[in-house]
């Protein structure tokens, strides 16, 4: 049974638990896409050993995960199309949580690389769902805000808490216990989708059965939406890449310890939240949507370029601020698609935003070989220069896209003739 939506959509107040709670299981999904992706992090060190894997074995593990999320972003927007919001996302979020089980499993390598590159598929699915329920749900003037709940509270919560928590399961229980508490929390939060997703009444078209070729190819053919995935590669791709490398970087550039590395790294997602909040009130609030994209992926440029040049002390506040910034951007980026209705129709949000996050986390998958690159030419240094370079390279794009917020000429016709009475009034 469905329920009340926003009164723009019915003409009717809606009823505010309803999308509270869709909201919140939402974040939840993305809480638990974030834990499965980061929650196999403390284990690579143990499985360098008993596997006898080498460095860049553990990094194949790290990028197939985000092979297969970005592979799958647009067959996932088909998917939402086909078989409906609910549907992507709770089977998502069941594949998802799997993936760390079969981890958990694993006596090869071949098949935690399978787990790795299963669990990215499952991850965009869960992103096709859970980003225009949270859009559809909200109040028009919060939307990028709830996708600021979604990444802030959802993905980097999640990740943090796999990252951090689960290091010190893994020391008290073993790794493979400790994954399979991680697989128990995804099934379980998979499972609750199941019973409290509902979709917004009068919005049909997201039960499924609406998938067009020719809509979707009008959607993959969007100038707006390849300016602004490729934007993105400034930005989704370089944060994702920066906050797996930093630490690794700390470690040999400035002797930090272990543990304070891995500190950084928790700190770079932590400080992410209130981010991505900051990104969504800003977002909704901008006279200009291009500019909540631009500026945040520039400064995040420049930061990269810092990365190498600066100090130990300041080396925390670089990359921290990578880490607000990254999610300043996210926030906007996530629910994109829903600045264009002209060009994207609500059954293909998911579509529209599968393009972008495949185009800006191309970025997360190239990036980590560039700095290696980089790093065997000469420093790591060169590996983050090469970075920050492509990064501000892909940020041209954005004169690909269009501008949404632009005054109305008709409005702005009627708002100057409202003011000329007081302005003779004044005259005289």
């Amino acid at each position: 049974m469905k329920t009340d939506t926003t009164a723009d959509l019915t003409g009717n107040p809606p009823r505010k638990w309803t999308g509270g709670i869709v909201i919140t299981v939402s974040t939840l999904l993305a809480f638990s896409y974030g834990l499965q992706m980061y929650v196999v992090v403390p284990a690579y060190p143990i499985m360098t050993e008993e596997f006898g894997l080498s460095y860049s074995q553990v990094g194949l593990m790290v990028s197939l995960w985000f092979l297969g999320y970005a592979l799958a972003h647009v067959p996932a927007g088909f998917a939402a199309a086909a078989w409906g919001l609910k549907r992507v996302a709770v089977w998502g979020g069941l594949i998802t949580a799997i993936s760390s089980g079969l981890i958990a499993l694993s006596s090869s390598y071949g098949l935690m690389l399978t787990a790795r590159f299963i669990g990215g598929l499952g991850m965009s699915m869960v992103v096709a769902a859970i980003f225009p329920l949270g859009n559809y749900w909200s109040k028009p003037e919060n939307g990028k805000l709830v996708a600021g709940i979604l990444n802030g509270l959802g993905l980097t919560g999640g990740s943090a808490a796999g990252l951090y928590v689960w290091t010190f399961l893994m020391q008290s229980m073993g790794w493979r216990e400790s994954l399979w508490i991680a697989t128990a929390i995804g099934i379980a939060i998979a499972l609750a989708a199941a019973v409290f997703i509902q979709i917004p009444e009068h919005m049909d078209e997201l039960e499924g059965n609406e998938f067009s070729w020719t809509n979707t190819v009008k959607v993959l053919k969007s100038k707006t939406m390849w300016g602004i995935g490729i934007v993105s590669v400034a930005a989704y791709g370089a944060f994702f890449t920066a906050s797996q490398l930093a630490p690794g970087f700390a470690e040999s550039e400035h002797g930090f310890s272990a543990a304070n590395a891995s500190l950084l790294g928790l700190v770079m997602l932590l400080i992410g939240i209130p981010g991505s909040i900051i990104g969504g009130i800003f977002a909704d609030r901008a006279k200009k949507f291009l500019s909540t994209l631009w500026i945040p992926a520039a400064v995040i440029v420049v930061l990269l370029a810092l990365v190498p040049l600066v100090n130990s002390v300041l080396l925390w506040v670089v990359l921290s601020l990578v880490g607000i910034f990254g999610m300043m951007y996210l926030s906007p980026a996530s629910v994109s698609p829903s600045e264009y209705p002209e060009e994207v129709p609500s059954q293909d949000f998911a579509t529209a935003l599968g393009l972008v996050l495949t185009l800006g986390n191309m970025g997360a998958v190239i990036f980590p070989y560039v700095y290696t690159m980089g790093t065997q030419m000469g420093s790591s240094a060169i590996g983050w220069w090469l970075i920050a370079g492509l990064s501000a390279l892909s940020l041209l794009s954005i004169r690909m896209a269009k501008e949404s917020r632009v005054p109305h000429p008709e409005a702005s016709i009627e708002e100057a003739l409202s003011e000329q009475p007081v302005q003779s009034q004044v005259t005289a």
